[in-house]
């Protein structure tokens, strides 16, 4: 692009350019109509000024690159309406960073009418990055008062913010992000929980950079400061400015103002330049302080030690320099959404990453009824709508994610669709008939990638992944974290970005999920197998062994180790043994929800509904090979494990009299299917090791119900334990 010195041009060229422009001619007009003292040094300046429009032109055309490969050096071009003029030689072809080296002539040839500046810029491609910090993993945050001036608060659950008296601290760690990375946008986002008195005046609160070092403290309240407080900036060491040394000036680009009354109870501020600026290291980053310049009484925001769906929070969207290491915060590395459905109420589901609120409409929350938390139920009308973002639309690489149970696998159940047309669909992923689908729609035809043999079944989780990569054009499947299948497209059918909403639950042609759906991602990037075990938080996993014994008199001795089902019944007592290895799970890991679910082959209820209790084990235990047969080795309900024989302390198996769970089945419930229970409890303690993890055993009271539970050796159908980490 060649600039003009008429206005209209300017609106061409990236504000860098535009601001060297406009300088470039003032400086001239200034000097024109001044003095002719030292005309040397004037054209100097005036040539200076010229390269310097050269450097910016330069570093603007070679970001307009999607590429990080074939730079071309900027050839002469007209600068002004006096015939000035510069040229860009480059260092490099390709990579980054980039030495630019601009040489300015000036029309004519008077004394210092030529200028040759060098300048390293980095070179930024490839796909919009999101990356969310908070404050409980990668920050910290507190607040001053000077209500109380000598006591910290950064063991606060919330972040005061009040006209001159209380003002929130905050601060973000950017150091993964790459030097030379280009912020397209930053936002902070703080969750309000208390709105302060009425009124009905505007709230205007600036965020002004932070000029000293400061520490959040652990204390709530206590003057016996370990960090921050109105005084001092760590308990001990005064602020340069009482209340904390800060610039004058707002460094929100957009002014913040909320009102009393308002749609959201997140409150956001654009801090677009000034991250810009930590990531290039202009000056250091003490973070940021919250000031009321209009009357604002005492409002309360969510802090780091609160409840973990409000934590503050800093969204950055940017384009990384070719060849830098993204951030890796928690392993995925340019993740574009995550609807985590933890919502119990409403009708948004927010976006935890990058700023995508969907709509709701038809769905049920079920605030204990997902993977780690909340999730959101479908029915034949649910959905979740997304307004269209750039960001959302892949044409890269790119991965999409999400934990599903479904309540009727039959036909075709939807989980992601971007487009809002029949025959549009940028990608798009769901259940058909019990296999997992991905497929998006190009050159006037359906590219479908499925699985097959999975037999999904209703009643329990499973995690499902699709992922591309954009130069093999590979598709890989995963179910629970395993390959389930690998395809390649043909050359040039690849997804094709559009401008569609994305539908969540459904497809333009209502094809609806119906079930459960938690843990919604997109990400901007290939995930390999790691990456796709992290996408999930969590793992599924399949007994080491399972089994049933038997009190029947002529069963006491036998061993069903071998058996595809097990049978759970009383009278006669029949209890099913099943264990899992955790052993590969760290002790001191969190666990968050540990759900072990059985498929029900068959059953007979006859009182309102069957229920067993799960109890842990106390004593180890051997599964066997038999089906119904004298045991060899394994599990009767006289003996734990034969040759050597080992006998129960208990017959049928020695337990904690403490049950671990619940599992139940509803009079009239549909067989072939799973139901859950929750055993998250014993699931912790057999991780911490505070008590022997030897597995658990089903009993039931006195009923005439009773169940055939799948096994081990049923594929596909044995029973899950869901462990959430997440």
């Amino acid at each position: 692009m060649t600039p003009h010195s008429h206005p209209a041009g300017f609106l061409l060229l990236p504000v860098s350019l535009l601001l060297a422009v406009i300088g470039a001619l003032s400086f001239m007009l200034v000097q024109d109509i001044g003095t002719s003292a030292r005309p040397g040094d004037r054209e100097a300046e005036r040539a200076r000024l010229v390269a310097e429009a050269g450097i910016a032109h330069a570093t603007w055309k070679l970001n307009q690159l999607g590429s990080c490969v074939d730079y071309s050096p900027l050839a002469a071009t007209p600068f002004g309406d006096k015939g000035d003029q510069y040229q860009v030689a480059l260092s490099a072809t390709s990579g980054s960073p980039v030495t630019l080296t601009a040489t300015a002539s000036l029309a004519g040839s008077p004394a210092g009418s030529q200028a040759t500046l060098r300048r390293t810029v980095p070179k930024t491609a490839g796909t919009t990055l999101t990356y969310t910090l908070t404050t409980d993993s990668r920050g910290s945050d507190t607040y001053v008062t000077s209500d109380s001036p000598d006591k910290n608060y950064g063991g606060s659950d919330v972040l005061i913010l009040k006209q001159g008296s209380s003002f929130p601290l905050l601060q973000f760690d950017l150091s993964l992000i790459p030097v030379g990375s280009r912020v397209i946008e930053a936002k902070l986002l703080l969750y309000r929980r208390d709105a302060g008195s009425l009124s009905l005046s505007p709230r205007t609160v600036n965020a002004q950079r932070v000029l000293e070092p400061w520490p959040a403290g652990s204390k709530n309240g206590s003057s016996s400061a370990d960090g921050a407080t109105w005084l001092t900036r760590d308990g001990s060491v005064a602020w340069k400015s009482t209340s904390g040394t800060a610039e004058n000036t707002n460094a929100a680009d957009i002014p913040h103002t909320h009102y009393y009354l308002w749609g959201t109870p997140w409150m956001e501020w654009n801090l677009t330049s000034l991250v810009q600026g930590w990531v290039d290291r202009r000056y250091p980053n003490y973070g940021v302080m919250l000031r009321p310049t209009t009357s604002v009484s005492t409002e309360e925001y969510g802090a780091a030690e609160g409840d973990s769906t409000q934590l503050p929070k800093l969204v950055i969207k940017y384009v990384a320099p070719c060849g830098a290491t993204n951030p890796p915060q928690d392993g995925i590395g340019g993740r574009i959404a995550w609807w985590k459905f933890n919502e119990s109420t409403g009708t948004t589901a927010a976006d935890a990453v990058g700023g995508h609120p969907g709509s709701v409409s038809g769905g049920t929350w079920s605030a204990t009824g997902g993977v780690s938390g909340g999730a959101l139920a479908f029915n034949a009308a649910g959905k979740v709508s997304v307004a269209h973002a750039d960001d959302l639309s892949q044409t890269g690489d790119f991965s999409l994610g999400a934990w599903v149970n479904l309540s009727d696998r039959n036909g075709k159940r939807s989980i992601l669709h971007k487009g809002t047309a029949s025959n549009e669909a940028n990608y798009a992923m769901g259940v058909r008939d019990g296999e997992f689908y991905f497929e998006y729609f190009v050159n006037n035809a359906w590219r479908t990638y499925t699985t097959a043999g999975l037999n999904l079944r209703v009643g329990t989780y499973y995690h499902l992944t699709a992922t591309y990569k954009a130069i093999t054009r590979q598709i890989k499947l995963y179910v629970d974290g395993a390959p389930a299948g690998t395809f390649t497209a043909t050359i040039g059918n690849t997804p094709k970005s559009n401008t569609k909403g994305l539908l969540i639950g459904t497809t333009p042609s209502n094809e609806n999920f119906l079930g459960r759906i938690d843990d919604v991602q997109i990400v901007a990037s290939n995930l390999d197998v790691a990456g796709v075990a992290t996408l999930m938080g969590g793992s599924v996993r399949i007994p080491v062994a399972d089994t049933y014994v038997s009190a029947e008199a002529f069963a006491r001795n036998l061993n069903y180790g071998g058996a595809t089902v097990m049978q759970l019944k009383y009278p006669p007592d029949i209890r099913p043994l099943v264990r899992f290895d955790l052993s590969a799970i760290p002790a001191g890991t969190p666990i968050k929800r540990a759900v072990l679910s059985f498929h029900v082959q068959d059953s007979v209820i006859l009182s309102l509904g069957l229920k067993a209790y799960a109890y842990p084990l106390t004593e180890s235990w051997l599964e066997g090979t038999q089906n119904g047969a004298v045991s060899t080795l394994g599990a009767t309900w006289s003996k734990r494990q034969i040759g050597p024989d080992l006998v129960w302390s208990s017959a049928g198996g020695t337990y904690y009299n403490v049950a671990a769970g619940v599992f139940q089945v509803p009079l009239g419930a549909t067989p072939q299917r799973y139901w859950e229970m929750d055993v998250t409890s014993v699931v912790q303690e057999w991780v911490d090791g505070v008590r022997a993890n030897h597995g658990l055993s089903l009993l039931l009271d006195f009923s005439l119900d009773s169940a055939n539970l799948s096994t081990r050796e049923s594929l596909r159908l044995e029973p899950r334990l869901l462990i959430s980490t997440q």
